[in-house]
């Protein structure tokens, strides 16, 4: 016996001056049912009888009882007890019956189950309809009897000493039978006054003392129904809740009690269960049903009665009804109970209550109490579990894949950024709530940062303990026998192993494991205008420091996975000082992104981890260039900490760098490269926004003669150059990225690839050009070895190669990154080859996109790079790539010894339609726009915006100084179809002008499928620089006379050789008969023949009389007369090689070479006006919205825009950026009547959508960014961030150096292409006040709105568009950077780079990331529809239509008669 113990139970009066701060202070505890006391003995114990004898006397009395249970009407043979004192005495016998040992003969079991039986037969008279065996008494006294029964069923759950397995299950069996009938009573019954619940209550909690206070044992009584007697306490102390709300006595004992249960893993089971449920219930009513659905087994554990401040204080006093749940992490706590410091009186094995082996499980209890509490956390941040009742929870969290939260992209599987909803309680409530806990548990026996060790000593002091139960059923301790005599069952049969020791803490890591991730949702989850107590972040900050902690670089805690599965929000919901933790996270997520074979456990998905820690790192990329020289303010150093923390933010970019490219080169997650490609792409992007700022203000300083500061000296030195960063990077590994020479661009490139696996030390990772350089090695190595299988990865790889092109052509690097550009196009090439030699199995319409969007890249570094087609290397592989994929194959393979394969030899066997035609349209951005472009005209088009109107005023047919319309114009110019139906030309004669030029002229006005092409062209005999001076006079002049003239000599002229008549005739010559031959003729014959014969002989005279009047009138020879009139279009188009008897001879084959077109008909006209309205490149277009704080409806988002100057000044400098101010049109609204507030009747009250305009354009795409607004006529001119009224948008103007370029776009874009059409994806932008108003952001209304006023037809219902639109939300943080929100559609292409779900990004790389997102999600779209055609595509169809519809069928005659006649010139 150890004695040294008893020392510990005489502590209670220490244990009650902590008490004495806790709730029910001033209240003392109730005692409990003991059979041993006197007022629960039955009077049969007095008598002097044998046990047997007792028995005996149990079933004579209890079986004739018995016999009225079940049936309706009573028997004659059945007991009849009428009087008060024939029940009461019957119930003394079978109270004792209750308390009989159970034995292995089944006729002794009997008793025990009738008295059983009897009891909750009886215990129907508290039901409405009791059952008919009840006795009268009991009729009259319900509550009176079933008191005592309830204090005598006490009898049949207490554990019989020595029992066997099958005796103990038989008790188990009476046990239910009995929480069966309760609560049925409880939930029925309407007469039960207070004393009965008392007595229920004390009966439930006696029973669950007896059973779960004594240390476990396994398969004991108490293991058997410890789960059922505590979910029958728990529900029925609902009920009595809701009808009879529990005394503070009676709140004390219950807390009292379950403090000395918390061994038992049920305990935490069912407190978890019904805490679920009444939180459950409890949110319902403070926040709505839609906050959180209440399932169908709510209702069963909640009565319905149970509301309002009722179900306050149930929740929270059944919540703080086991005490402190973290002191389950601390064994010497849970052990200080009577039954365990018993156990350890009597046991000679034990020297300490807390080596007991129950106590090995509490590590699996702690983690069941943490996982409670943060499904509690969950439920007030709204995140609903599937079943919210059951064990499962399912947080709601950002996934890539798919996620797009439909809403939220919650995409696509796992989840690590919580979303929780606006209205719900605020994060201080919360921390109020279970911040005590929380923090306590995420700080169990570790170190802090300040070396203070929270141990289970100095936390003992603070919890609740129990309190002295001498008043009950105290253990007087006198000798051993007593001792032996009280021993508890458990004592007797569990042995101790002789090593047993305390648990490890390492076991209780799971638990804090998840208090870390419950903490971290709910500060991540903080919303825009909430404040959270400094106190609060101060020991945030402190515990996910330590729990960030490195013990091992191969190995990942429990608390750190946690950390960094739920902290993805970290630094986007501006936490006050949350950057003073940025380089702990750095350090945490270089062992998790760096290291190829880390050790995770098994419960940790090690793809989520990533991304979540992916998704951290994005958030993170642009703080080190936005603070820059800032320092960073670091907690206090412990031991053990590292001391080359950075201090500066400059000094964590090349380690944010690093780890960006190093993690990208080991991912092999799709939807992790992709994120990893777009935080890269926007790194990239900001860096050179930054090092160019950075250059104009060291080059202003210079010239203006300032001395230069330290960060613009260290600036200067790394602006497009590729010098060595001074600052060290962190490496893993100490292999180096190949050298250029070592990686070649061939089949081989796959294996160097895979095997590359450098940390890019090679390259200067501080400065643009050189992490340029090694992005394009790294995506270029992994773009042809890995990413080639998988379609997303492929377009985000080559949207970021895109996107580089352009930022380079910007910065005008070009000399610097030449040699980088040619790879760059040779991996294009090489990765089109590859694709498309792949076997005919493995071809398909995700292959057949990535082959698109290569060459659509390709077309971009073109269009950025012009130089590129100069080079002979380039421009050779680029037309092989063109050849491969219009034919099928190359000519020229580059294999020796084979032959070269000729043009019009090979057969046409494209891979795809689609694969053909953006060949085609690189190859004619090859031939006609590259090295053109931007043209004179601009951007917005690549072609001429010349038309017929412009073309005829110009010209000199226009006689007076009233210009013609466009229909009046065209009437002037003939219409051809060439080319099998492709092209269209117009054709415009111009007479000569003797003020200007005297040679003739043609205007050629072609159309085809890339676009509108007008030439001038005239006829000259020699060039214009040899034509010298060219003389206008009228004459030119007598010429001199010739003296040597010779004498004139007549004869007459010969018209065949004499050598004629000396040949022999034959008889070919007599075939045609001369006309002195008589011949066979009838009269009409004759009279022709008289009739030419007289014409000839009239025709003769006559011109010999004119040739005899001009010898005689006229002595000397003069010069023609100028030829004024020529038909130009039929000699320009006979030079062309149109005009021939063999090119207009029908050919079943290839039709006609060119075919006149009937000009005549007004549609004609409104066809080519259409035509003309198809842009040879892909256009979208994307709406622009300001939301305010707080802002739902359609109308007041609408009318943010009218009054500019008091929206965000950033918000404008945005719009600057997206693209060129273009003019404004407003729309009159059909509908007048969009809100109340707006009176329709009201004459000058009439609304209208004002639409302004910016455009953007390259040579593959152009896109249009629309802002909406509402105006009203009453009111004045509204002031706009496009108008130059606007003092602050001109400054911003002048300091983006924004350029206007006027395009009118509804001359040039149709009404689907100003509109989203059906084809084109449906976009937006929205900048947000708030970050939470994106959940309630009025899609549908707006898109209505603005269909409404467009009175546009056709188009698709609202539902359909909101599905289908894809929404970039913008929030503006406290810190100045920018964070993103993309929703979207689940589709196979997902959601489009650089922007990616959650990123953070700059002010100055914003408006051009979000256009280029835009721009590459449009492209992706259209590369997932089936019926999309590409634009060159459809203006080849509309020639073609247009050829077949005006196409005019005339003979070879008839056509060259009407090249001979000319337009009617007026």
């Amino acid at each position: 016996m150890n004695l040294g113990v008893l020392n510990r139970m005489n502590s209670n009066q220490k244990e009650d001056k902590v008490y004495q701060e806790k709730m029910y202070v001033d209240w003392s505890s109730f005692s409990f049912f003991n059979h041993n006391n006197i007022e629960n003995r039955s009077v049969l114990t007095s008598l002097p009888l044998s046990p047997d004898a007792l028995k005996q006397i149990v079933t004579l009395v209890v079986q004739p009882i018995a016999a009225n249970i079940g049936i309706t009407l009573p028997s004659s043979l059945s007991a009849k007890l009428n009087t008060d004192k024939e029940v009461v005495w019957c119930m003394e016998v079978i109270g004792y019956g209750l308390s009989l040992p159970l034995n292995t003969v089944t006729t002794e079991h009997d008793p025990i189950r009738d008295c059983v039986h009897v009891y909750c037969e009886w215990l129907s008279a508290l039901l409405p309809q009791p059952k008919s065996a009840v006795p009268l008494p009991l009729l009259k006294l319900p509550n009176h009897y079933s008191r005592k029964i309830i204090c005598q069923l006490f009898q049949i759950f207490i554990p019989r000493p020595e029992e066997a397995p099958d005796l103990i299950n038989r008790q188990a069996v009476l046990c239910h039978r009995v929480l069966r009938t309760i609560q049925s009573v409880v939930t029925n019954s309407l007469i039960i006054d207070q004393d009965t619940w008392d007595s229920l209550l004390l009966l439930l909690m006696t029973i669950n003392d007896v059973l779960l206070a004594p240390p476990t044992v396994p398969n004991d009584i108490g293991d058997q129904l410890c789960d059922r007697v505590l979910s029958v306490l728990f529900e029925i102390w609902l009920h009595a809740c809701a009808k009879s709300f529990p005394s503070p006595r009676m709140w004390k004992t219950l807390t009292e009690l379950a403090q000395s249960w918390r061994h038992r893993t049920s305990l935490i089971t069912q407190w978890n269960r019904i805490n679920l449920a009444l939180t459950s219930r409890l949110l319902t009513e403070l926040y709505g049903p839609q906050f959180l659905k209440p399932t169908d087994n709510e209702h069963i554990l909640v009565p319905v009665e149970l509301s309002g401040k009722v179900l306050t204080q149930a929740w929270y006093r059944l919540l703080h009804c086991i005490g402190n749940p973290v002191q389950l992490a601390r064994p010497s706590v849970i052990s200080q109970t009577h039954k365990f410091l018993q156990y350890t009186i009597i046991s000679s094995q034990l020297s300490d209550p807390s080596q007991h082996p129950c106590l090995f499980s509490l590590p699996n209890i702690f983690v069941e109490a943490m996982k409670g509490i943060a499904r509690l956390v969950d439920a007030f941040l709204g995140l609903r579990s599937s079943d919210f009742l059951h064990e499962k929870t399912e947080r709601r969290i950002y996934d890539g894949s798919n996620n797009r939260l439909s809403f939220t992209i919650d995409n696509s599987g796992s989840s690590f950024s919580s979303t929780s909803i606006m209205h719900r309680a605020r994060c201080n409530s919360l921390l109020h709530l279970f911040g005590s806990w929380l923090f306590e548990a995420a700080l169990i026996d570790c170190e802090t940062q300040f070396n203070m060790k929270v141990t289970a000593a100095e936390t003992s002091s603070s919890s609740l303990h129990l309190t002295d139960r001498s008043r009950a059923s105290s253990v007087s301790v006198t000798s051993e026998s007593s001792l032996q005599s009280n021993r508890p069952r458990s004592a007797t049969v569990v042995e101790i192993p002789p090593d047993t020791s305390n648990i490890s803490i390492d076991g209780y890591e799971n638990g804090r494991a998840e208090a870390l991730g419950a903490l971290c949702r709910i500060f991540c989850s903080k919303i825009t205008d909430e404040d959270i107590l400094p106190q609060y972040l101060a020991r945030f900050y402190v515990v996910l420091n330590n729990g960030l902690k490195i013990k091992d670089e191969k190995f990942i805690s429990e608390a750190m996975a946690s950390i960094v599965l739920h902290s993805a929000d970290l630094f986007r919901v501006n936490l006050d000082g949350v950057f003073t933790l940025l380089p702990t996270v750095i350090d945490s997520l270089e062992v998790i992104l760096l290291c190829k074979d880390l050790n995770i456990r098994s419960s940790v998905n090690r793809i989520e981890l990533r991304r979540a820690s992916i998704h951290v790192l994005v958030s993170i990329l642009a703080a080190p260039l936005h603070f820059h020289s800032l320092p960073i303010k670091e907690l206090a150093s412990g031991v053990g900490e590292r001391n080359t923390l950075p201090t500066v933010f400059s000094n964590v970019r090349p380690r944010l760098t690093q780890l960006l490219l190093s993690a990208l080169q080991i991912e092999s997650d799709s939807l992790n490269t992709q994120i990893l490609l777009g935080g890269l792409a926007s790194l990239i992007h900001d860096l050179a926004a930054f090092e160019q700022s950075e250059h104009n203000t060291v080059s202003l300083a210079s010239h203006h003669n300032y001395p230069p500061t330290p960060i613009q000296n260290d600036s200067a030195s790394n602006v497009m150059s590729s010098t060595s960063d001074t600052h060290s990077c962190h490496s893993t590994s100490s292999n180096s990225y190949p050298s250029v020479s070592e990686i070649t661009l061939d089949s081989h490139l796959e294996q160097d690839a895979i095997s590359f696996s450098g940390p890019l030390l090679t390259f200067p990772l501080g400065s643009f050009h050189g992490l340029v350089n090694a992005t394009f090695h790294l995506v270029s190595c992994k773009l042809l070895a890995v990413w080639k299988a998988d379609l997303n990865t492929s377009l985000a790889a080559l949207e970021l190669l895109g996107f580089l092109a352009e930022v380079l052509a910007k910065l005008r690097v070009a000399d610097q990154s030449i040699g980088e550009s040619r790879r760059v196009v040779r991996v294009l090439c090489e990765y089109i080859s590859v694709q498309c030699s792949r076997p005919p199995p493995a071809h398909s319409k995700d292959l057949h996109s990535t082959i698109v969007a290569a060459y659509t890249c390709c077309a971009s570094w073109l269009f950025a790079h012009p130089f590129l087609a100069t080079d002979i290397e380039c421009l050779h592989l680029i037309l092989q790539v063109i050849e491969l994929g219009i034919s099928g194959s190359k000519s020229q393979t580059g294999k020796t010894g084979e032959n070269v394969q000729l043009k019009h030899e090979k057969i046409l066997k494209p891979v795809s339609l689609r694969v053909r035609d953006a060949a085609e349209f690189l190859l004619t951005s090859l031939v006609e726009q590259v090295g053109n472009f931007p043209s004179e005209t601009g951007t917005g088009s690549p072609c001429c915006i010349l038309n017929e109107e412009d073309l005829f005023n110009k010209s000199n047919l226009l006689k007076s100084d009233l210009k013609k319309s466009q229909l009046s114009a065209a009437q002037h110019f003939r219409y051809f179809a060439a080319s099998e139906g492709t092209i269209i030309v117009g054709v415009l004669e111009q007479p000569s002008n003797k003020m200007l030029d005297s040679d003739p002229m043609v205007t050629i006005l072609i159309r085809n499928q890339f676009g509108r092409q007008v030439w001038a062209s005239q006829i000259r005999h020699l060039p214009r620089h040899k034509c010298g001076v060219c003389s206008f006079a009228v004459n030119p002049g007598r010429p001199l006379p010739m003296n040597d003239v010779g004498s004139l000599l007549s004869f007459d002229p010969q018209y065949f050789p004499d050598s004629v008549d000396r040949v022999r005739p034959c008889l070919a010559d007599k075939t045609l008969p001369s006309l002195e031959t008589p011949l066979k003729i009838d009269d009409r014959i004759a009279a022709e023949l008289d009739k030419l014969g007289r014409l000839v002989d009239s025709s003769s005279t006559f011109t010999n009389l004119e040739i005899q009047e001009e010898i005689g009138d006229k002595l000397e020879c003069q010069s023609p007369l100028l030829c004024n009139e020529f038909q130009t279009a039929r000699l320009f188009l006979s030079h062309l090689g149109f005009l021939s008897v063999d090119g207009l001879q029908e050919n079943s084959l290839r039709g006609n070479s060119l075919v006149r077109l009937d000009s005549t008909s007004i549609s004609f006209f409104e066809d080519l006006d259409s035509l003309d309205r198809l842009g040879s490149r892909s256009h979208d277009t994307v709406y622009v919205f300001y939301v305010r704080s707080g802002q739902k409806d359609s109308f007041e988002i609408l009318s943010n825009m009218t009054l500019a100057s008091s929206l965000n000044p950033h918000f404008q400098e945005f719009l600057q950026s997206l693209g060129w101010s273009q003019d404004s049109f407003t729309t009159e609204q059909a509908k007048p009547t969009l809100k109340e507030s707006v009176d329709s009747n009201s004459e000058t009250n009439v609304l209208e959508i004002n639409f302004q305009f910016l455009y953007w354009a390259d040579g593959v795409s152009e896109i249009v960014f629309i802002v909406p607004g509402l105006s009203c006529s009453s009111t004045s001119f509204m002031s706009s961030p496009f108008h130059e009224s606007s003092t602050m948008n001109k400054s911003t103007q002048n300091i983006l150096g924004t350029e206007k370029k006027n395009v009118d776009l509804r001359k040039r874009l149709t009404k689907d292409s100003t509109f989203s059409s059906n084809l084109e994806v449906r976009m937006l932008v929205v900048w947000c006040e708030s970050y939470e108003d994106h959940r309630t952001f009025p899609i549908g209304e707006l898109l209505e709105t603005i269909s409404s006023c467009r009175d546009n037809g056709g188009q698709p219902k609202i539902e359909e568009v909101v599905s289908d639109c894809f929404v970039i939300f913008i929030h503006a943080q406290q810190s100045g950077l920018y964070r993103i929100h993309l929703q979207g559609p689940n589709s196979k292409v997902n959601l489009a780079t650089p922007l990616v779900e959650g990123i953070v990004v700059s002010r100055r790389a914003l408006g051009s990331l979000v256009r280029q997102t835009t721009v590459n999600m449009g492209k992706r779209r259209r590369l997932d529809h089936d019926s999309y055609q590409l634009p060159h595509i459809r203006r080849k169809l509309k020639v073609s239509e247009i050829a077949a519809k005006y196409r005019s069928d005339m003979d070879v005659p008839s056509f060259y008669s009407n090249l001979f006649y000319n337009p009617e010139i007026s």
